[in-house]
């Protein structure tokens, strides 16, 4: 069989995803796999056993409809058996309607509904406890896996780092006055973007917290254009918390970064794609998500060696009978109430528990 994975979004929603891949080999050991992503998402899944080609999604295609229809046309010459669509927008439903292929599965939406042979319907609640994000892509599964529930599949997506690269992150670590066995911190310091960011006169506090329970280094996950927005949070922090931050010490790529992250004791900060990568990795992890995300989405392996904090845990009056989206416009102010000091001891137990 010859199966073709469609995930084009984000890079944790492509890592995530890529649990369809890992149960479709298991399930289907002799089957060809494809999985088709944007381009600057591939790092997070370079290696993997069970993907035997990337193929490389041109935004461009969006809005160039002659253009994605040649690219449809390159699709149909692979004479896939089975599509299966986690993203189901219209480039991806027009790609199921026109590709030929038998087979095909993508989430249920009025609009697109026609264009799947196989249209699943999202349940609202997790049943199995992995979370909504995993299990609505598990979801996408069952039509193909008579039989089977989610208590028989993979449900943990995997990073698969070589020894080479992680021998070079070791390098430059070494480079900076470290080690890799003093397994330092790697801190999500800024989020996708505002709304998804703990203000920062919060995070110093937050790292200034750290800095006095862990006895750990810290290192920042930015790239260079962010370096004067991390600044501004750096200068906010006390000076022994400075003394543990190597600022200086960053990754020059992503697949380079989840090299770093591979030699770190955990990683702690914003919600978002870093987060995931660790749990790829299968290191601990603490994150703060933005007030409006729905936690009940991406609070995905939560135990006690991942935690992770929401203004709903505290002030959970705001959200009643609500959906955190709802919330998108206020999320600046709503951060406001996530203080610091709300889950202190929260961080600390964590901090305990890997020290």
């Amino acid at each position: 069989m010859k199966f073709l994975v469609i995930q084009q979004k984000m890079i944790g929603d492509v890592l995530t995803s890529s649990i369809l891949c890992e149960n479709l080999k298991r399930e289907f050991p002799q089957a060809t796999i494809h999985y088709m992503v944007h381009a600057h998402t591939t790092a997070v899944i370079e290696n993997h056993p069970a993907i035997d080609r990337i193929i490389r999604f041109d935004p461009i295609l969006r809005k160039k409809k002659l253009k994605l229809l040649d690219f449809i046309n390159t699709l149909k010459k692979e004479n896939y058996d089975v599509l299966i669509d986690a993203y189901t927008k219209i480039e991806t439903s027009m790609i199921s309607l026109l590709s030929g292929i038998p087979k095909t599965i993508g989430f249920h939406k009025n609009y697109s509904a026609f264009a799947y042979t196989h249209p699943v319907k999202r349940w609202t609640e997790s049943k199995y406890g992995f979370g909504l994000a995993i299990e609505h892509r598990l979801q996408l599964l069952l039509p193909i896996l008579n039989g089977k529930t989610m208590n028989d599949l993979t449900h943990k997506p995997a990073i698969y780092l070589t020894p080479e690269e992680r021998e070079k992150a070791a390098d430059l670590i070494r480079q900076h006055g470290l080690t890799p066995e003093s397994r330092p911190l790697m801190i999500s310091i800024l989020g996708s973007g505002a709304n998804k960011s703990y203000p920062a006169p919060y995070m110093a506090t937050f790292l200034d917290q750290i800095a006095a329970t862990s006895q750990h280094p810290m290192l920042f996950n930015y790239i260079p254009k962010q370096y004067e927005e991390v600044k501004k949070i750096y200068d906010l922090c006390q000076p022994e918390t400075q003394q543990r931050i190597h600022l200086d010490l960053f990754a020059d790529s992503l697949r380079g970064f989840i090299a770093f992250l591979s030699h770190c004791r955990a990683l702690i900060g914003n919600e978002g794609g870093a987060v995931n990568m660790a749990k790829a990795l299968d290191l601990p992890t603490f994150s703060i998500f933005s007030p409006w995300i729905p936690r009940g989405d991406w609070a995905i392996f939560e135990d006690e060696k991942n935690k992770s904090v929401h203004l709903e845990d505290y002030l959970p009056e705001i959200y009643k009978d609500k959906p955190a989206k709802q919330f998108k416009n206020e999320s600046l102010k709503l951060y406001q109430e996530l203080k610091p000091e709300l889950f202190r001891d929260v961080l600390n137990e964590f901090l305990e528990e890997i020290s």
